[in-house]
């Protein structure tokens, strides 16, 4: 069975970062505010949603996936990291939406901080899940077995 989680990750990762670069934006530039609060409030309702579904892939998928313990440590602080990124952006949203019409620079500042700090840990939570991919090889065959195994296999490497 093919895995979800990798195919569903980037969509928040885009998303949410989208959404802080807007909300930067929404606080810098004052004449186009408004326009802006309304695209950060579509691309933080479809990044909130994308944020669970990545989240519940995750969880579904770790229990699954054949590791060692070395990933299972990593796993373990991904897993949670996972949980802290989808709670803080659903509840950005949610204030955002109870909100929208009535945030002023003050408070869309705030919101933009700490948007700044989810995205931080949502930036080393995907470097971690593509450290347990890239280095630690979780769900994926070596490519060196597979090559091998293919009739008349060998080894190419590229300068």
């Amino acid at each position: 069975m093919e895995t979800i989680h990798p195919m569903i990750v980037h969509f928040p990762i885009a998303l949410l970062l989208t959404a802080t670069f807007i909300s930067t934006l929404a606080v810098i530039f004052k004449n186009k505010r408004e326009e802006l609060k309304i695209v950060l409030y579509w691309i933080l309702i479809l990044g909130a949603i994308s944020a669970l579904a990545a989240l519940f892939s995750g969880l579904y998928e770790s229990e699954r996936v054949v590791h060692d313990e070395a990933i299972h440590k990593i796993m373990e602080v991904h897993k949670f990291l996972g949980f802290v990124i989808a709670s803080a952006f659903v509840l950005i949203t949610l204030w955002f939406i109870i909100r929208r019409r009535k945030i002023k620079y003050k408070e869309l500042l705030i919101i933009t901080l700490f948007l700044i700090g989810t995205s931080s840990v949502l930036v080393y939570s995907a470097y971690l899940g593509g450290k347990m991919v890239y280095e630690e090889g979780t769900g994926v065959k070596p490519m060196e077995k597979y090559i091998m195994e293919m009739p008349g296999g060998s080894m190419y490497h590229y300068k």
